[in-house]
């Protein structure tokens, strides 16, 4: 029985020993622990002072499964017969897809703004050296300016209460809120345009439907062609992207806030910094300092063993 308790508490008791004579290495050579640890936080504390406050900002996209629109002028009633959580998946899909940033580039004119458009210093060292290697070819400007957009753009959505979060981060608070607006706008603009077209659609068979019935001069035919007309109007008015030189200052008028169900409820710009996240950054450096000193402390016991163990062994 005794040899078997032994048996079981072997591997136990090894580990323990090496944790215990690990910690003796780490304690022995404490000095350069802590010079790992001060000369690490003193890049650190260098590093911080640097480093960009980033501001976010957050605008919602709030979807209604029964639906009250008007296009055109024309009221439309509907109810969702489908899966509301599939569908507040889909939109959050769409809204961090690519398609939406190139339409928030268009309207913004990010490919003309050098914080998006100019590549980075690792990059404009590579251009060089890519055609030598017949690797793909330079980004344009316009490619540039979509991904860094798609990198600063969080999509989050709770399918329980039908909530799409947009949140955008850069280093200008004003900034942040307004593209996280216009990311949502451009969204919802492309929702308007499908509705636009589809009821079009629907009123150019009614008014096939009305003429072969009725004839041209009906004045019922003659309403729906009026309705029809309306709704060429809005389709058009759907397909334009406005374009500003400055997104800073772009005009909230031009937004698209509503289409389809779903309604923006705009960010605001906050100008409390939503990173670096200091006490965080500072724990890791910490604790990366510890492992670094105690990685430093075995070898440095393993060349001190090897150094007296070299005048025994002649």
């Amino acid at each position: 029985m005794f040899v078997e308790t032994g048996a079981i508490n072997a591997p136990r008791i090894h580990y323990e020993q090496v944790v215990h004579d690990a910690l003796g290495v780490v304690w022995r050579h404490r000095q350069l622990v802590m010079i790992t640890v001060v000369l690490a936080q003193a890049a650190f504390l260098v590093a911080f002072m640097f480093m960009a406050s980033r501001y976010t900002g957050e605008a919602t996209i709030q979807l209604d499964f029964v639906r009250n629109e008007n296009i055109a002028g024309e009221r439309l009633q509907s109810t969702a017969a489908v899966d509301a959580a599939a569908v507040v998946d889909s939109s959050a899909r769409i809204i961090r897809s690519r398609g939406t940033a190139s339409a928030v580039v268009s309207a913004l004119r990010l490919d003309q703004d050098p914080d998006y458009a100019r590549p980075g210093r690792l990059e404009r060292a590579l251009s060089h050296v890519w055609p030598y290697l017949g690797a793909h070819p330079v980004p344009t400007p316009r490619e540039l300016a979509i991904t860094r957009l798609m990198k600063q753009i969080t999509v989050t959505n709770d399918p329980r209460s039908y909530l799409i979060a947009i949140a955008v981060t850069t280093s200008n608070p004003q900034r942040a809120a307004n593209l996280a607006n216009w990311v949502a706008s451009e969204y919802l603009r492309g929702r308007l345009r499908a509705q636009a077209t589809e009821a079009y659609a629907a009123a150019e068979r009614e008014l096939a439907g009305l003429s072969a019935v009725l004839g041209p001069r009906h004045p019922t035919y003659v309403g729906a062609q009026a309705k029809l007309e309306r709704l060429k109007e809005a389709m058009e008015g759907a397909e334009k992207n406005p374009a500003f030189d400055n997104q800073d200052s772009a005009p909230a008028r031009d937004m698209v806030r509503s289409a389809a169900g779903q309604t923006l409820l705009p960010a605001e710009a906050v100008m409390v910094p939503s990173g670096p996240n200091g006490p965080l950054l500072f724990a890791l450096t910490l604790l990366a300092a510890l492992a670094l000193g105690g990685l430093l402390s075995l070898l440095a016991e393993r060349r001190q063993r090897r150094r007296l163990a070299g005048p025994q062994g002649h």
